[in-house]
């Protein structure tokens, strides 16, 4: 239930975009949380569509709406409505989601519980009841281990990761942080806008000041993860590249002594040595003028990147067809190549391009006689070639998607 500002255990906020029906349900399974005492709900319409900002301003549970009228990145957003929050702990909450009734309530009790906590982390569930995270970790090469993903829910309490534990973080997708913290860090850090990342970075700073981030798993959601953005793979690979490279840059000297993916479950990366970032002094509203420069320079960036990665397919391609020509089966190879530079004008670049490097590939396995090394003896990676060919065909109709929608 709601309650008046003086009395608020808690805030949730909740970032929406474009979706409608899952909005709708995030927002009908909150509504049927136990009794936890008082809290309140706040959307932020992040350039939202009509329809979707009509579920937020009907919905009988939320508190406040902020509207809005471009996408200004998930941080941004999560820091206007934090700007407004009175409850004791903000609680993030993705609107692809779908709560179970003691998910709030188990937050707030281990918040409460546990003084040193400066979060607690929420076990996400896949739609298929496996397990998508059970808390993470960062590992040494920058990249994050989400613990359990894919196991069952048995496999996971088998392995002991379905128990309360320290954690490097947890995905803000379903997150408390105490209000106060939260206010005190600045936030979270535009350094990593449009998305990606910056919930990582918050945390470690959060560890930074001594506290500690818990994984609670009676706190359960179920989560479809990537609804909003499945649409727009090219500005996911572009913002999770910017991103890592930026808190790969940040966080270098904790990165040293973060673990690898074999490593035992309690080791975590030390983060008490490394001196500590500027961050903001406030989470005020972020200005219409910021907003839109700092669309302005993503966008750039967007652009720059694009151009980069065409570069690098169009190098890659004539590598590859000069290394076709020198192979067996010249002619055959040529003519299947040009069936799939038919397919990739026809936007079929996905699946041509991997076709392409599978022929290559096949060909020079079958003149060096070692068919199990086909990776290994391919100059570029599938994601490279994948990528850098679907660019080729599709570059001008997707590379300011992002920007038109926002």
């Amino acid at each position: 239930m709601t309650g008046t500002a003086m009395e608020m255990k808690a805030s949730v906020i909740i970032v929406a975009w474009r979706l409608i029906a899952e909005l709708q349900e995030c927002l009908d399974a909150l509504a049927l949380s136990e009794e936890v005492g008082p809290f309140e709900v706040i959307i932020v319409l992040n350039g939202a569509p009509p329809a979707t900002a009509k579920i937020a301003k009907s919905h009988h549970i939320v508190t406040r709406v902020i509207a809005r009228n471009s996408n200004f990145g998930f941080g941004a957003a999560c820091n206007v409505a934090a700007s407004v929050a009175t409850g004791a702990n903000l609680i993030f909450l993705n609107d692809d989601t779908r709560v179970e009734r003691d998910w709030l309530s188990a937050l707030i009790s281990t918040s409460e519980q546990r003084p040193n906590a400066g979060a607690v982390a929420s076990l996400l569930i896949n739609s298929d009841g496996s397990i998508q995270e059970a808390g993470s970790r960062v590992l040494s090469h920058g990249g994050t281990q989400q613990w359990g993903k894919g196991l069952s829910r048995e496999e996971a309490e088998n392995q002991g990761l379905l128990r309360p534990r320290v954690v490097d973080y947890g995905s803000a997708a379903a997150l408390l942080i105490r209000r106060s913290l939260f206010v005190d860090l600045g936030g979270y850090d535009p350094l990593f806008e449009p998305a990606y990342y910056e919930d990582v970075d918050l945390q470690l700073r959060l560890r930074e000041l001594g506290r500690s981030i818990w994984f609670e798993p009676a706190a359960r959601v179920v989560h479809h993860s990537g609804l909003s953005t499945r649409s727009d793979q090219w500005f996911r690979w572009f913002a999770a590249n910017r991103s890592g490279q930026r808190f790969i840059e940040r966080w270098a000297e904790m990165l040293s002594t973060a673990p690898s993916p074999d490593s035992p479950l309690d080791y975590l990366g030390n983060v008490g040595s490394r001196m500590r970032p500027v961050v903001r002094t406030s989470v005020a509203s972020v200005d219409i003028d910021d907003s839109d420069r700092m669309a302005l320079a993503i966008a750039k960036d967007y652009a720059a990147w694009l151009a980069a990665q065409l570069d690098q397919a169009t190098n890659d391609v004539k590598a590859l067809q000069q290394e076709a020509a020198s192979l067996p089966g010249r002619d055959a190879l040529v003519a299947e190549i040009a069936v799939l530079n038919e397919r990739l004008q026809a936007q079929s670049a996905p699946t041509a391009a991997i076709d392409l490097k599978n022929i290559i590939v096949s060909k020079r396995n079958v003149r060096r006689g070692r068919e199990g090394a086909k990776a290994q003896r391919t100059r570029s990676t599938e994601n490279d070639l994948v990528l850098g060919e679907a660019m080729r065909a599709t570059a001008e109709r997707t590379k300011w998607r992002w920007k038109r929608s926002s």
